[in-house]
């Protein structure tokens, strides 16, 4: 099974991947937020290989293995890094299957991802960077990307 330093590596490639697709074509905000989740995957899986020398497969094992309320967890995570997950995890279901990222609207009609979506990933997906920046001095190059619905400020570690 992937190790952590695999899965830190896989999740620097992605960011790459984000990287050049934002510069190439800014316009397919979908792929651009299924890549950011995708990246999001690898570094949660690295935590969970880091703290418990697990390994999943399935998005909901994982879901569980992370959940802040899962006491008998040792790999889970605090509140509000599993909430912008979570987030960041439905924003990649709309973007993949057209539906609402609130599970619990059941609008028959199609939720197309714009770029606002994308800067909500992008802002979820450096909240979780800076996790594990600060708790396993994991180091991300900084990237420039395109939307002009995300507004980089000072406090953006990774994206600018």
């Amino acid at each position: 099974m992937p190790s952590f330093s695999e899965h830190i590596n896989q999740a620097k490639r992605n960011i790459e991947f984000l990287k050049l697709t934002n510069q190439q074509n800014n316009s397919f905000w979908d792929w651009q937020v299924t890549i950011c989740f995708y990246v999001g995957v690898h570094l949660v899986n690295a935590h969970i290989a880091q703290k418990a020398n697990m390994h999943y497969r399935k998005h909901n094992e994982v879901n569980e293995a992370i959940n802040p309320y899962n006491l008998r967890s040792l790999c889970r995570f605090p509140e509000d890094i599993f909430l912008l997950y979570s987030k960041l995890q439905n924003l990649s279901r709309r973007s993949r299957y057209l539906i609402n990222e609130d599970l619990s609207n059941s609008n028959p009609i199609a939720h197309f991802t714009h770029d606002k979506h994308f800067a909500k990933s992008i802002r979820h997906l450096e909240n979780l960077m800076n996790f594990m920046r600060t708790n396993y001095s994991v180091n991300f190059d900084r990237i420039k990307i395109d939307c002009i619905e995300f507004i980089p400020t000072n406090s953006n570690f990774f994206f600018k």
